[in-house]
Order: C-alpha cells, then structure tokens, then sequence
C-alpha cells in the first residue's frame, strides 16, 4: 500500500504524526482570551446589533439632511439627486427604509435603478424640490 505522500521531500517537516501539536497550525493560543467570557443572551446580542444599526441610521441620515440643506441654500429645484448609495446587498433595504422615513411623500422619495459606478453596485436616492417662481 502507497502512502499519498509517495515522496518523502514533499512530506512537511514533522509530519510522522499528524496530530502533533506543530500541525495543528495554533501559534496565538487564543483559547485563554476567551476564557473567562460567558455567551450573552440571543435578546443581549439581538439589542447590541439594533444599536450598532442605529448608530449607522443616525450617520445616514445626518448627511442626507447635510446634503438636503446643501441643496436649498441654493435653491435647487426639481428632482435632485440626494446620495449614492452604496453598501451589501444585505443592508440596501435598511438604507432605504432610513431614507424614505426621513422625507415625506410631497418630496416624492424615490429611489433609482442599480448601476455600476467604479466596479461597485450604486443606487442614486432622489427628491423633489418645489420650484422657485420667485426667480
């Protein structure tokens, strides 16, 4: 019966057993760091990625009203484009309920087609903003 290594220089150094402790690939014994902690509730854990998603929402919407008020100082009228949006798939319709929360339906919200924008998926956000008669 053959051994799969047929070769005794393609073998790696130590190898006669395939269990001892320099195969097993631990140079950072982690294990200790972790020791001591204790799993948290999935309710916990569940909280902690709602906080960690508000946080985010909070950032988002914070530049789009940056970006909406940018738009009004000068006096932009019709469908403006707010954002790009770009992040996973997994994520997209979180970010788009954030942003169809933060503008009424008179600024008609809607929400472009994906495209590709320097290799990565985009999807443009727009408004619309009433026009000026006054100019």
């Amino acid at each position: 019966m053959t051994s799969f290594f047929s070769n005794k220089e393609s073998l790696p150094p130590n190898s006669g057993d395939p269990f001892n402790d320099s195969n097993l690939h631990i140079e950072n014994d982690d294990t200790t760091s972790y020791e001591n902690n204790t799993i948290p509730s999935y309710k916990d854990l569940q909280n902690t990625y709602e906080q960690r998603w508000l946080q985010k929402k909070q950032k988002f919407q914070t530049e789009l009203k940056n970006n909406f008020f940018a738009l009004t100082e000068r006096f932009a009228t019709g469908k403006q484009e707010i954002f790009s949006l770009s992040v996973p798939d997994r994520r997209e319709n979180l970010y788009k309920q954030a942003f169809l929360e933060l503008f009424e339906s008179g600024y008609a919200p809607h929400i472009g087609d994906a495209e590709r924008l320097a290799g990565k998926k985009v999807r443009r956000l727009y408004i619309t903003l009433p026009y000026d008669f006054t100019s």
